[in-house]
């Protein structure tokens, strides 16, 4: 249990019948964020920047071991073994934050605050707009991944999600509290998350499964749902009200609408091989990104109406089969039903 890592692909990804855009990256890109209208995706060793319709049209060498990047507004976050790296749209570091401190998960804040959690231990720093360290306060023993919560109605301004993926669970971080909140094990080996304005998603990668999580009050685990084989990446699309997730086993990337309470799959679409990292722009856009080196896979707001208009039969049938339904009535009334009507017994006598 625990300490999930992407599947590797069964089979090859086919690429000539395959939806959207191809764009080619020579490299294994495993990470990828977007900062305003720039992706910024991570392989080992370099940095690459660009728009969605040219990914790699920058790229940038990088000299440190670093974790996971996250988004930071109009910027991208790297924590590193130096430091926590603020990366510009063009991909260069713009800052470090943390000097000489390594960090093991990080994510900016509405507001310029940036947030770390060490490699070396449970304590996480807390920076402020001008790169100063503002607080440090312990959490968990691992931190995989940092992610940002919107805020929902009168709650908290400033909500975390911290990713344990060594210990499979997810924990609140309470920063104005400066303490850890509510804490869930998630599934059996949980890989990515991201949070959307109503929902956090995670992958249960070695469960094969969706995460649906809320955080209003306490982190509650709202819904979950089967998916393909070994899912690693998630994506939240705010626009359709739709949950995305790459499954890097069997090259698929499906969408989900959890509005009812039953996640229902709405999409199903091939991807490029090892589909380890996917970005949704505020249009509804979606890029997966493939981690053995097939490139970029970018999918237009057409595409992805075509898509589900293809797979809206099923999707029917997916949904009817979940619908909850009324049962029989079949509870005992008290009458005998073995015995004789009073009527059909005065019909009988009448001779």
């Amino acid at each position: 249990m625990g300490n999930a890592s992407p599947a590797p692909a069964a089979s090859p990804a086919m690429t000539g019948g395959l939806k959207g855009k191809l764009k080619k990256i020579d490299e294994n890109i495993t990470d990828a964020v977007l900062a305003g209208d720039q992706v910024i995706s991570k392989a080992q060793g370099k940095i690459f920047a660009g728009p969605l319709n040219n990914p790699a049209a920058k790229s940038v060498v990088l000299k440190n071991q670093c974790g996971l990047l996250a988004p930071g507004g109009n910027t991208a976050l790297l924590p590193c073994s130096d430091g926590i790296h603020v990366l510009s749209p063009e991909g260069t570091v713009a800052a470090v934050v943390g000097r000489g401190t390594g960090y093991s998960s990080a994510v900016g804040l509405p507001g310029g605050r940036i947030i770390g959690h060490r490699s070396d231990s449970d304590q996480v720093d807390v920076f402020g707009a001008d790169g100063e360290l503002s607080e440090t306060f312990g959490a968990s023993r691992e931190g995989s991944q940092l992610v940002a919560v919107p805020p929902v109605g009168d709650g908290p301004a400033t909500r975390l999600m911290e990713v344990n993926r060594p210990e499979t669970s997810v924990h609140e971080l309470k920063l104005d509290e400066t303490r850890t909140g509510s804490g869930l094990r998630a599934g059996i080996g949980v890989g990515k998350a991201a949070a959307g304005t109503k929902y956090i998603a995670a992958a249960d990668t070695k469960g094969n499964q969706l995460l649906v999580y809320t955080m209003t009050d306490i982190i509650r685990l709202h819904q979950a749902a089967p998916v393909p084989e070994s899912p690693w990446a998630v994506a939240v699309d705010d626009s359709r009200d739709l949950i995305w997730v790459a499954s890097t086993k069997v090259n698929k990337l499906t969408a989900y609408d959890v509005s009812s309470g039953t996640p229902v799959r709405m999409a199903e679409i091939d991807t490029v091989a090892d589909p380890q990292s996917l970005v949704v722009a505020e249009n509804g856009a979606v890029e997966v990104f493939s981690a053995t080196g097939q490139g970029a896979q970018l999918l237009e707001p057409s595409d992805i109406d075509k898509a589900i208009e293809d797979y809206a039969a099923e999707s029917k049938q997916r949904g009817d089969d979940l619908a909850v339904r009324e049962p029989a009535n079949n509870l005992p009334t008290g009458e005998d039903n073995s015995a004789p009507k009073q009527g059909a017994d005065q019909q009988g006598g009448q001779k």
